[in-house]
């Protein structure tokens, strides 16, 4: 099994939908500084760590707008697509680890899992007077 795709947004240097495409086997990441880097290696963190990690301030998009913020409260998305390998046995430790997180049974198989921070719905009209004040 391995990472096919990564969707990012929202989070860190990526606002908008960000989709980075994987192969199986060896992959590379490279790039300027504050390119993104870092910040695929903390989204795949948050996707597949044990412990919990808390968001801070600087894990939010630095280039939102208040715009944006009058429309609607921030959000991050980041999610993975995890395929089966071209070499992997029926009913592998993969298999059963991704068993809930499945969204194609069919070989090869594949599984999804996301990260969603947002602001939960019985917060949002306290966000849009607290946004609205004058």
């Amino acid at each position: 099994m391995y990472i096919s795709d990564l969707r990012i947004k929202g989070f860190r240097t990526f606002k908008q939908e960000t989709i980075l495409r994987f192969h199986e086997g060896v992959n590379v990441i490279i790039g300027h500084n504050n390119a993104g880097k870092t910040t695929v290696i903390k989204a795949l963190e948050l996707l597949f760590s044990e412990k919990r990690k808390r968001l801070t301030i600087d894990d939010f998009n630095k280039n939102i707008t208040i715009e944006d913020l009058m429309k609607a409260p921030p959000k991050i998305v980041i999610s993975a697509i995890l395929t089966e390998s071209d070499k992997e046995e029926d009913y592998s430790d993969d298999l059963v680890t991704v068993s809930i997180w499945l969204i194609k049974i069919a070989s090869p198989y594949k599984a999804q899992i996301t990260y969603e921070f947002f602001l939960p719905d019985k917060e949002l009209d306290d966000y849009i007077n607290r946004i609205f004040r004058t």
